[in-house]
């Protein structure tokens, strides 16, 4: 999807926003944990680029997968975005803070963003056991 693509993309502690702007605490790779399995509790902190020819509601769908059986980590997270057509390029922030998310195992995963069912990006951590 050309018209619309993701800026910035970032794991962390926390993550807030409010009137466009996004404050995003401690960004972080990995999840280093003590004993599997484990409840993780995280924010993901994502800004679209839009074009100024797009417009209309979208359907973003945020997905958890275990790169190892492609198996979902928690329920897909879906929300549709109003975009209403502007002049000039704009940007979307989005903030989702998780709660509790349940690893059972040592691995490598990936966060799954889509549009419209399209693939957006794909961005991979590790939680590891220390």
């Amino acid at each position: 999807m050309k018209d619309i693509k993701v800026e910035m993309f970032a794991l962390c502690q926390g993550v807030h926003n409010l009137n466009g702007h996004l404050t995003v605490v401690n960004t972080m790779d990995d999840f280093c944990v003590r004993t599997f399995p484990a409840r993780i509790t995280f924010g993901l902190a994502i800004k679209l680029y839009i074009k100024a020819s797009v417009e209309g509601e979208k359907l973003l769908n945020i997905s958890i997968v275990d790169k190892s059986d492609e198996n979902h980590v928690l329920p897909v997270i879906k929300t549709k975005l109003h975009i209403e057509r502007l002049e000039r390029a704009s940007h979307v922030n989005i903030a989702a803070n998780l709660q509790n998310v349940l690893f059972d195992k040592e691995g490598v995963y990936d966060v799954h963003l889509e549009l419209d069912g399209k693939r957006l990006d794909d961005f991979a951590f590790s939680v590891i056991q220390k």
